[in-house]
């Protein structure tokens, strides 16, 4: 047991689906191979695999399966089983984080090792041997998610279990007077072309002359798939306040060198918690709504809406926001401190070691 352990990872990350299942994946097998076991990554496509290797981590082994569909996981079945009857005896552990499964496929892959699944989205009552629901779930809610998973032999329910990586573990930037960098991402993709809009939403607003003379930079992060990087670069040349950076190792000290930010809901939010940097948030995916709503509902993020819907109250309301954060006026460092601290109580950074140790001990 413990470090005789092999865990295959199966997950993917492509334009469609984005990199967020395989950054926390990654978050995940980091930590369990501190505890000594083996770690390999199961995808569906070249997009994820290079994700992986230059991306993310690149000495883990990825093995691409043939027959894999990323949205259809039952056509892997066979050639997955056959990998999982080779290595019977070498006491594996098998971790899904995909939205496309379900009950058959798991309760097969159940009959060969101990399953864990990721999970964010409750579509039915999950056969594993462990099941992680990192959510914002108030105590009230806790019995009903408990009866949604009677079918898991263990659970770990709520934000405490954000498998974040383990740069953000213990850090804590400061809450500085003035705003100088403010962040703004949208994840490894940019499907509804935020950036772009806001971008140009600010130019009419004369925003950018206004950050250029109080010292103000926007550091906006471009992700891989980013389909508009072209459109951000030209904005780039024009703009002197506005700063693009790709491919960031170490997001956490990135994220410590600005004031607030700008975000998509979804991982990067449990980031900026365990930070303490303030943040509005917005969704452009189903899966993200979730997440952005229970923030909001807590009084930790405001959420200014989803940009597939109503991309003109997500561009005002993200405008007030960024307006009211740099107001001179205003007093912004009571409210930064304010919401810092709220954050801080919240996360602590530790999800993806509690994890990994229930993995270890399955």
């Amino acid at each position: 047991m413990g470090v005789n352990r092999l865990v295959f990872f199966r997950a993917d990350g492509n334009a469609q689906i984005a990199s967020g299942h395989l950054v926390r994946c990654t978050s995940i097998a980091n930590a369990c191979r501190e505890l000594g076991m083996e770690v390999r990554f199961l995808v569906s496509d070249k997009e994820s695999e290079y994700l992986i290797q230059k991306k993310l981590c690149a000495d883990f082994p990825v093995i691409r399966l043939e027959s894999a569909v990323y949205n259809q996981l039952e056509k892997e079945l066979p050639e997955l089983l056959a990998l999982l009857e080779k290595v019977k005896n070498q006491n594996t552990i098998f971790f899904l984080d995909s939205y496309f499964v379900n009950e058959n496929y798991l309760t097969q892959i159940k009959a060969y090792t101990k399953v864990v699944y990721l999970d964010d989205l409750r579509l039915f009552d999950y056969p594993v041997d462990l099941l992680i629901n990192y959510g914002v779930i108030s105590a009230s809610s806790i019995p009903s998610y408990r009866d949604a998973y009677r079918n898991a032999g263990r659970l770990f329910l709520g934000a405490e279990y954000a498998p974040l990586r383990s740069q953000f573990l213990n850090k804590k930037i400061p809450v500085r007077e003035k705003v100088s960098n403010i962040l703004i991402t949208t994840g490894g993709s940019d499907p509804c072309h935020f950036c772009v809009n806001l971008i140009e939403k600010l130019c009419k607003m004369g925003f950018w002359d206004k950050a250029a003379s109080l010292g103000i930079t926007i550091r906006l992060l471009v992700g891989y798939m980013n389909s508009d990087k072209a459109s951000l670069a030209s904005f780039a040349e024009k703009l002197p306040a506005l700063k693009l950076y790709e491919n960031i190792v170490d997001m956490a000290s990135f994220m410590e060198k600005c004031d607030f930010a700008i975000s998509a809901a979804g991982t990067t939010l449990f980031e900026l918690c365990a930070l303490g940097l303030p943040a509005i948030s917005y969704t452009m995916a189903d899966n993200q709504l979730y997440i952005a709503n229970a923030f909001a509902s807590e009084n930790i993020i405001p959420y200014a809406g989803d940009i597939r819907t109503d991309l003109k109250q997500v561009l005002e309301l993200v405008c007030q926001f960024l307006t009211e954060m740099t107001e001179e006026k205003n007093d912004t460092y009571s409210k930064r401190k304010s919401a810092h601290e709220t954050m801080r109580r919240f996360i602590d950074g530790s999800g993806s070691v509690k994890i990994a140790e229930a993995v270890f001990s399955l």
